[in-house]
């Protein structure tokens, strides 16, 4: 499954970039986010690229199916690793969800935009179970942009000290 998703800022392309290179923005993210047993497991920046891994517990914002509770529960525990190449402005994400088989990944691209600047994120789900991989890959899907919107406030909240 893909989809695409942009999430619009009202800073420039380079005070977003900012903000996504730095550790503080994700754990006070999250944290806002209401995420729970928030945990760096790796974290890098050089001049030109940075990178952190971080595991959570998040609660599921789609309904879920009596098929998906097999795999998803109300709450998962995710890892997810966000990359930026901080000449380019792209990044990439990888979320894996503990029990869940589910592949998630997103390519970003971030670009000034007007007065502000925009992340588009190009999402890729996949899923290999036969017959219902698809419906999983879907539910995930659901979920994914269900805190969308979420995420953007508390970023835009966030970009506020940037």
């Amino acid at each position: 499954m893909k989809f695409d998703d942009k999430h619009v800022f009202s800073k420039p392309a380079a005070a977003v970039l900012k903000m996504f290179s730095d550790r503080a923005y994700f754990e006070r993210k999250y944290q806002d986010l209401g995420f729970r047993d928030i945990t760096v497991l790796e974290h890098s920046k050089t001049d030109t690229q940075f990178r952190i891994k971080v595991r959570y517990s998040a609660r599921n914002d789609a309904p879920l199916p009596d098929f998906a509770k097999k795999f998803l529960g109300e709450s998962n525990v995710v890892t997810q690793s966000d990359t930026w190449d901080l000449q380019k402005k792209t990044g990439r994400i990888e979320a894996e969800i503990r029990g869940v088989p589910v592949k998630v990944s997103a390519d970003m691209v971030l670009r000034d935009e007007g007065a502000g600047s925009a992340n588009h994120l190009k999402w890729n789900l996949s899923c290999g179970i036969p017959l219902i991989g698809g419906k999983l890959e879907q539910v995930v899907g659901a979920d994914i942009k269900a805190k969308s919107r979420t995420d953007l406030a508390k970023s835009e909240a966030i970009l506020a000290s940037y």
